[in-house]
């Protein structure tokens, strides 16, 4: 079976990019809330579906790091689609955003780093496995190790 624990620095990477956009969508959930109610809820959806990922990419076992890789995946994907579809078709409730006219805008923008961050971690650790020999014989060896989780 193949393990999951990726590099630290890749890794501390995509815990960095996570909490940064769990703070970004927290910070921003009441403002969006008042503008349309069903969008706040969604940022306060996301924020908590961030705190998840984030616990499971310190967990020591690889189940809860490869599910928190994959659905940091889609989660970051889904937030990265809904923003761009919220500047410019617009969501229901003819809810639509300006790209950057406000502090706030920028807020978002950033999180569109962050999640891109994620997503190209996510890729490393989980396609990354280069070869390498060992004692004379081929071993996969790779990012990938049983390493102790983060501190």
């Amino acid at each position: 079976m193949r393990t999951l624990a990726t590099r630290p620095v890749v890794r501390r990477a995509a815990i960095g990019a996570t909490v940064v956009n769990l703070d970004i969508h927290a910070a921003q959930a009441l403002g969006h809330g008042r503008e349309m109610p069903y969008i706040g809820i969604l940022f306060v959806i996301a924020a908590a579906l961030l705190g998840a990922i984030i616990i499971g990419l310190c967990s020591g076992r690889d189940s809860r790091r490869a599910s928190a890789w994959i659905g940091g995946c889609i989660v970051s994907g889904g937030e990265f689609v809904l923003f761009v579809l919220s500047r410019t078709i617009g969501l229901p409730g003819g809810y639509r955003e300006a790209w950057a006219e406000t502090p706030e805008d920028l807020l978002g923008r950033l999180s569109l780093l962050t999640e891109v961050v994620f997503i190209a971690s996510a890729t490393i650790s989980l396609t990354h496995r280069p070869e390498a020999h060992v004692s004379g014989h081929r071993h996969r060896l790779g990012w990938h190790d049983r390493t102790a989780p983060l501190p």
